[in-house]
Parts: C-alpha cells; sequence; structure tokens
C-alpha cells in the first residue's frame, strides 16, 4: 500500500522558481521590496505570471517559488492570485539566502522536492517552448545511466560579431536578448546516441582568449562541436542527485558553476553527465537580467516572435479584466477599458495601450508600452519607452528610451533620455533634463557598497 502511494507521489511533476536573480543588473527597480523583480510589468503582465503560466503547461502539479528579496510582496501576490487552483504554488521564503546555490541547498535540506525529475527555473524568463519532449528524454537516459542528472534548455541566437564604426573604433554587437557580460562557450557532442551531451561549458567574462577542454575528450568522443552561439535560458531539467550535489559542494554558489564543473571531470567514471535540449526554430526564451534585455524582450513578444505569448492572448485570469486587440503598425490596444486619446495624437506601434489611459491631443508616441490608467497630457512625445501602471506625463515633456516606474510623475517640459529609469512614486520637476542613463529612486539598497551601481555601464543599457 505504502508502494503504491510512493510511485503516485513520484509522478506528481514539481518545479522550482528562483524568484531571485541574486544580480544587481536590475536596480534600481529592484530595490522596491513592495515590487521584485518578478512582480514587475513586462507588456502589462507580471513577469511571474509568464513562468507559472508555462509551467502549468508543462504539466507541473506543484511548483516552489523561492523568495528572498521581497519575499512577503511575492507571498501576498501567489495567494490572492487566480492560477493557484490549476497548480499548486507554494512560496519559500529564507531571508539569509545570497545566491542560487545556497537555495538549493536550503530546499534540499527541507526535503520539499521529491519528483524525478524537477524542473529548475529562473523566475525572469518568458518562453513558449515545449517542454514535454525533453523531459521525456530526460527521463529515458537518467533510468539507463544514473549520472546523467541534468538537461539544460538552450537557444541559439548567434555570436559575437566586431566592427569599426565611423571613428574607426571597434564595435562589438550581439543578440539583443543575450546580456553583453555572457561570453558562453559549450563544447558539445552532437553524435552522441543518447542526446547532446556538454562536454565543456564556459561562461567567465573573463577568459575571451581560450577555453579548455580535457585531452580525454578527444580519445572518447569523435567529434566535437564548440560553440558561442548558444544561450542557456534559464531553464533546467533535473533529477534530485541535483539537489544533493550543492549540498555536498559549498563552493558552487551559482548554477553555471555547477554547470562548468560537472562536466570538466576527466575520468568518465567521476562525471555527472549533462545534457543539453536545443529549442527549435519557432521556440522562443529569454531571461530578463537588465533593462536592454527587458526591452528586447518586450520587442520581442510585441512582433509576436514568441507565440501564443502574445498581448491578444493573455496569461490565465487576465481575461476577466483585460482584452487587447492589434491594430495597424503592431499597436495593442486594450479594448474593455479603452483609452481616450486626443485629436492630432499619433500612435505606432509596435508598442501596447493600457486600460482606462488618457492621452490628450498632438502627442506622438512610438514604439513605446503604455500601462494601466496612465494620464499623458498635450504635445508629449514618447519614444522605445515603458511606461507602468499611473503614470503621470504632464504637457510638453519627452520621453526616450526610459523605465518610467509606476505612480511616477513627469512634470510639464520635462525630458527623460536614454536609458534613464524613473522608480516607482519619483517626481521630475518642470522643465528638468535628466542627464542619459540617470537612475532614481526612492529606496535605498542595504547591502550597498561604495560601487553600488557598477552593473550600470551606458553600453550595457542600451536599448537599441
Amino acid at each position: 500500500m505504502g508502494g503504491d502511494q510512493d510511485n503516485k507521489h513520484e509522478q506528481k511533476l514539481q518545479a522550482v522558481l528562483l524568484a531571485d536573480s541574486f544580480l544587481k543588473t536590475f536596480q534600481p527597480i529592484s530595490l522596491d521590496k513592495s515590487s521584485p523583480k518578478v512582480l514587475c510589468p513586462l507588456n502589462n503582465v507580471t513577469l511571474l505570471d509568464y513562468s507559472i503560466e508555462f509551467l502549468a503547461g508543462a504539466g507541473v502539479e506543484e511548483l516552489f517559488v523561492f523568495c528572498v528579496t521581497g519575499r512577503d510582496a511575492v507571498e501576498a501576490y501567489v495567494e490572492k492570485s487566480t492560477w493557484t487552483s490549476s497548480i499548486k504554488v507554494r512560496c519559500v521564503k529564507d531571508s539569509s539566502v545570497t545566491n542560487a546555490g545556497d537555495a538549493l541547498r536550503e530546499l534540499d535540506k527541507r526535503n520539499l522536492v521529491q519528483s524525478d525529475p524537477f524542473i529548475l527555473m529562473s523566475g525572469d524568463v518568458v518562453t513558449n517552448v515545449d517542454i514535454v519532449p525533453a523531459l521525456e528524454k530526460h527521463k529515458l537516459r537518467h533510468k539507463k545511466d544514473s549520472s546523467a542528472i541534468m538537461t539544460v534548455l538552450m537557444k541559439e541566437v548567434g555570436g559575437w560579431s566586431v566592427s569599426k564604426d565611423a571613428h574607426g573604433d571597434f564595435a562589438y554587437q550581439a543578440s539583443a536578448i543575450r546580456n553583453l557580460n555572457d561570453d558562453l562557450i559549450v563544447a558539445l557532442n552532437a553524435k552522441n546516441p543518447e542526446g547532446i551531451r556538454i562536454l565543456s561549458y564556459d561562461s567567465s567574462p573573463d577568459n575571451t582568449s581560450y577555453t579548455k577542454i580535457p585531452t580525454s575528450f578527444f580519445t572518447s568522443n569523435s567529434e566535437i562541436e564548440l560553440r558561442n552561439d548558444m544561450l542557456d535560458t534559464g531553464i533546467y531539467i533535473c533529477s534530485p542527485d541535483v539537489l544533493a550535489r550543492f549540498s555536498d559542494e559549498f563552493d558552487y554558489l551559482h548554477i553555471s558553476k555547477f554547470i562548468a564543473n560537472s562536466v570538466a571531470e576527466e575520468e568518465e567514471g567521476l562525471q555527472s553527465k549533462i545534457y543539453a535540449s536545443i529549442l527549435t526554430p519557432n521556440e522562443y526564451a529569454a531571461r530578463i537580467l537588465d533593462p536592454r534585455t527587458y526591452h528586447a524582450v518586450s520587442r520581442d513578444l510585441l512582433r509576436r516572435w514568441c507565440y501564443p505569448i502574445v498581448p491578444d492572448n493573455l496569461p490565465t485570469g487576465y481575461d476577466k479584466q483585460y482584452r487587447y486587440q492589434v491594430q495597424r503598425h503592431m499597436m495593442y490596444i486594450e479594448q474593455k477599458g479603452k483609452a481616450k486619446v486626443g485629436r492630432c495624437t499619433v500612435i505606432k506601434g509596435p508598442g501596447m495601450i493600457g486600460s482606462k489611459c488618457k492621452i490628450d491631443s498632438e502627442c506622438n508616441i512610438q514604439a513605446s508600452v503604455i500601462g494601466n490608467k496612465c494620464i499623458i497630457g498635450k504635445n508629449v512625445c514618447i519614444t522605445d519607452s515603458h511606461l507602468w501602471d499611473d503614470v503621470i506625463v504632464e504637457d510638453g515633456a519627452t520621453i526616450s528610451e526610459a523605465i518610467l516606474c509606476s505612480q511616477c510623475v513627469i512634470r510639464k517640459g520635462a525630458t527623460i533620455p536614454k536609458g534613464c529609469i524613473v522608480g516607482r512614486g519619483c517626481i521630475i520637476d518642470e522643465n528638468v533634463t535628466l542627464p542619459e542613463f540617470t537612475r532614481i529612486t526612492l529606496f535605498e539598497d542595504a547591502d550597498a557598497d561604495d560601487d553600488d551601481f557598477d552593473a550600470f555601464d551606458d553600453d550595457d543599457d542600451e536599448f537599441s
């Protein structure tokens, strides 16, 4: 009798969602503990809802959301959300955790994850991937070989390119959804009959000139591919052994470090085998790590590159309040509380206008996402920007390539230029012109040091 119950419990697919990225690259927005990154809107949908909609569609029955920053806000949001009837969601809170490795060690200590396999996912991922085939392949591999403990979902995004600009300076270009500090090089054995095995995983941004591959791999693998065009999507299929490995090795602070060390063992019997599942061309997955990738993923969704994850096909529960209709120039307009738009105002997409907005006359809104209940005055120019809910922009203001968080106010004639972030509740006074890449917030970083905002670099945060 007990054995039957165990088998039923093993069949329940579980998932772990890391609500924190443990990075400072989304500051100062993420300093607001009442609205951590997973509760921020992306195209007027809370980021956490994209993840949970994906996991529910993958057949996950029980989800553990590991929260550190803004843990009470995340728990309150989970408790009031509508999708809890189809998937059981439980928040695991721990204020002492400072990295992904500690989070997984804490989960192992609490013995919460029982399914084999389970899905491990970062809370800042947006994806339309069908993960079920990869799950089945992982199960078969692990059944044949207990050392096959993880499958990493990866996407081809193109490598780096170098060119010279008009001034003769070198310009480095990469996919818009690839973080500019990401210099991942992987060695793959695509001819392995069990699947695409990862033989080397080098994500060190300081090591750009070479990568190391154990010489023994060349004798045991007839063909090895070295690739720098792959994106680690932040979605992993894991056996419970992964949690045990983190508990055994306290120097694993990040999942990437665990992967790199696991595949680096030269002696075949000591290796934990990790495989890659490469997304098909029509599948999409990307992480929102900083303002640049935030804008890029938003734009991809507006252009329907992540179908069916598009603004006119909202996650479960949103359809009770909102209904978007796509119009010319890929402009999505909310219909249940349709915005009031003044005369001679020009609106072009790709972009969105949220519910119950008021936009006065002679405005020019280009390729921007406008949240719910925003009020925009006369002769306002908004380009390539994101306005969250309840933002007020007064007459004659100019906003370009910026993020305006909820409830902020931009007074008459103010200019918010490229790369600026205006935090929740902030007020920019009349005729003020902010310098490019200015960050303004009302919230302090309790763990701040002298290099608070080192993660903000002009090149890193460009939207283009």
